[in-house]
């Protein structure tokens, strides 16, 4: 079966035994599975994430620790757990703005989200933009300020 909305789509595959949920920012996706164990609902599914797209490691063994908490200790379902990943995702991407340097939220190349921060303009950039930045005007100064980055 397959339940999508507003870019967060669940698909459930009998066969395999699992279910996944995407997350679609712009034109990248984040994504979660829940494997059902033969002896579900016995024992709790595994969970992994196989595509962390703005998501760096830290965060994401946070939030694996939070779901798999829910699903062992608070006998949590198989909505909960996937109702507590999509709100983790919504929070990381509420409020996030694109890089000045590159006008996108996730970086095409690094995966990750602006996150280096001019003191003066507090403008975020991804550090693979303000590297390049940095190469080409020969200058350690914001692109949009001109102060010195720090």
């Amino acid at each position: 079966g397959v339940a999508d909305v507003e870019g967060f789509a669940v698909r459930t595959s009998r066969g395999a035994r699992e279910v996944s949920a995407v997350y679609e920012c712009e034109d990248t996706e984040t994504a979660l599975v829940l494997r059902l164990a033969p002896t579900h609902p016995l024992r709790v599914p595994d969970v992994e994430c196989t595509r962390r797209v703005g998501v760096s490691e830290a965060r994401w063994r946070k939030w694996h620790r939070t779901i798999s908490t829910l699903l062992h200790a608070q006998n949590g379902s198989l909505l909960d757990a996937l109702s507590l990943w999509r709100e983790h995702v919504d929070a990381l991407f509420k409020g996030a703005e694109e890089c000045p340097i590159c006008y996108v939220i996730v970086h095409g190349t690094t995966r990750q989200l602006p996150s280096l921060a001019c003191k003066t303009c507090n403008n975020k950039f991804h550090s693979a933009c303000l590297y390049k930045w940095f190469q080409s005007s020969q200058k350690s100064t914001c692109p949009l300020c001109q102060s010195p980055f720090t």
